[in-house]
């Protein structure tokens, strides 16, 4: 099959020769992918901020009740539950960012193949929100340490650490005066607490799935148009 790489074939008459059968296929699998990665990386980024506000009112509400005679021992789960949100949203995250990246590449794959920029949506979002490759932690881009991705979580970030810490707060003035095992409960809660904050930054630094993600998406969308060659099935390695 004939690919289109630097400017599209031209025919006699002075235009654009036309797309063959197998072409147009090709062009079709891969704007239906596009659809379906721009559809899955809305869904995941509403889902996202609703989970962030579900966990938030939930969370208040512990505080509140845990403020009362009837159930004092509600606040004990408050810093158990702000790192457990984080865990969640953290997922729901990393699916906006394979859709990111998995659009992206769809759109360089189609636009090689028509020799121009046809499709221009990830620059604009690397331009507007933050550049995908520079270093990150969550939505806090190095990349862009002022933009209004990194202000966001910076404030959610802030947030859920007072969230957290009233949490704690509540959580010690109940083991104090529970004494027994129950003294142990703050100790635990920051274990986890450190834990899951460890793990979800340094898997954001370190970059692991995405940079897999990258390799995968380059080694199937444009190495094969950039070399003419077919696609590698990854399990003939």
């Amino acid at each position: 099959m004939s690919r289109r790489v630097g400017t599209a074939p031209i025919g006699p008459d002075g235009y654009d020769a036309p797309v063959d059968d197998s072409e147009r296929r090709e062009l079709d699998l891969l704007a239906d992918q596009l659809r379906r990665m721009r559809g899955m990386l809305f869904r995941y980024s509403d889902l996202f901020f609703r989970r962030i506000r579900d966990w938030g009112m939930l969370t208040i509400a512990l505080l509140v009740l845990g403020s009362t005679q009837i159930a004092p021992a509600a606040v004990v789960i408050v810093p158990f539950l702000v790192p457990f949100a984080f865990l969640e949203t953290a997922y729901l995250f990393f699916y906006t960012i394979f859709a990111r990246r998995h659009a992206e590449y769809l759109e360089r794959a189609i636009n090689v193949r028509f020799g121009h920029d046809v499709l221009i949506a990830h620059r604009l979002e690397a331009a507007y929100f933050y550049p995908p490759d520079a270093p990150k932690v969550a939505a806090l881009s190095f990349g862009d340490p002022l933009g209004m991705m990194s202000a966001s979580t910076i404030g959610y970030t802030v947030a859920a650490g007072l969230l957290w810490a009233a949490g704690m707060a509540g959580t010690i003035s109940f083991a104090a005066a529970s004494g027994g095992l129950a003294g142990i409960l703050p100790v635990i809660a920051v274990v986890w607490t450190v834990g899951v904050a460890a793990y979800l930054v340094g898997s954001s630094l370190t970059r692991r799935a995405e940079d897999r993600l990258v390799a995968e998406l380059k080694r199937g969308y444009l190495a094969p148009v950039e070399s003419g060659a077919p696609p590698v099935d990854p399990g003939s390695d």
